[in-house]
């Protein structure tokens, strides 16, 4: 079976895929409880919609794998196993970064930090974690590996592996929409603040100017404006119109953007309740407007 024939470190390529799958959905049953532990509320955490958190599972699978002849050790396991799951979850996020201009996760405000994306604390926990998981819970997941009939177990991985790869386009495509909507969100309120700003500007301009030429030139400038023709006061009017009219298109798109739909784009609304440190590098302000929007929304669901 090829499954079979494929092997590092004496774990067979058929293992190591159940033992993959195993702990990333261990992972996310950890991250959805210490989500409602923490916000009181039920989160589909991870950047997947399916029930499972890949990050976890390969590196356990990383530590399970390089780690098993230093069991023997444990404070060899806990040292190596801090900084290889460090390691690992610094490149994820900076990759993550470089590829969706997102910051996933946000580590700033816990102390010895570097750039959010790892901290010390997380660091320890990470070594704990693997203690607990090495010592305690991997003989146990081996033993229910040996225990899954051969053909079963080829068919989940070859299932489960389709789908993972269909839900990774899904969710890459969500990542997509979500930015092109930050980007269209930001531009709008550019357009509005310019076009506030320039309004503005020309009633200040007029208001100095009548103020520079005294009380006689503003009683002329009145004169002058109500002997205007009726054209003039027509032109005037159309101008106006359009004004409002394209303040009108503006503030419509911008509250369609801001107001999710209740089926439109929900992958993109369970992205951002599923990472609540999400920040964008380009869009914050319009990221930040996002998330209440959503806020708002699943609270009147609960409500």
């Amino acid at each position: 079976m090829f499954f079979e024939k494929i092997s590092f470190f004496g774990f067979s390529l058929y293992e190591m895929c159940l033992l993959f799958l195993i702990w990333s959905f261990i992972g996310w049953a950890i991250e959805v409880c210490a989500h409602a532990l923490k916000m009181g509320e039920y989160s589909n955490r991870g950047f997947l919609s399916m029930p499972i958190c890949p990050i976890y599972g390969v590196g356990v699978l990383i530590i399970t794998v390089i780690l098993g002849r230093f069991m023997e050790y444990p404070i060899v396991v806990f040292i190596l196993s801090s900084l290889i799951c460090t390691a690992f979850e610094l490149a994820v996020g900076v990759l993550m970064k470089l590829i969706f201009h997102n910051m996933w996760w946000d580590y700033s405000d816990e102390h010895f930090n570097f750039k959010g994306y790892i901290c010390l604390k997380v660091s320890i926990e990470w070594g704990l974690g693997c203690l607990i998981v090495e010592y305690c819970a991997e003989p146990w997941v081996e033993g229910i590996i040996r225990i899954i009939p051969r053909m079963i177990g080829v068919m989940v991985i070859i299932v489960m592996g389709v789908l993972i790869v269909i839900d990774c386009v899904n969710s890459v495509s969500a990542v997509y929409r979500l930015n092109l909507r930050l980007k269209e969100i930001s531009e709008i309120s550019a357009k509005m603040y310019d076009h506030s700003q320039k309004l503005g500007m020309k009633f200040a301009d007029k208001a100095l100017e009548a103020a520079d030429a005294g009380a006689e030139k503003a009683a002329e400038f009145y004169i002058a404006s109500e002997e205007a023709s009726e054209e003039a006061e027509r032109l005037r009017e159309e101008v106006r119109e359009k004004r409002d009219e394209f303040e009108e298109k503006l503030r419509s798109r911008y509250d369609a953007l801001i107001a999710f739909s209740d089926r439109e784009d929900r992958r993109v609304i369970r992205l951002i309740n599923a990472f609540p440190s999400l920040r964008s590098s380009e869009h914050g302000e319009a990221l930040e407007k996002l998330r209440i929007s959503v806020r708002e929304k699943l609270h009147r669901k609960g409500a």
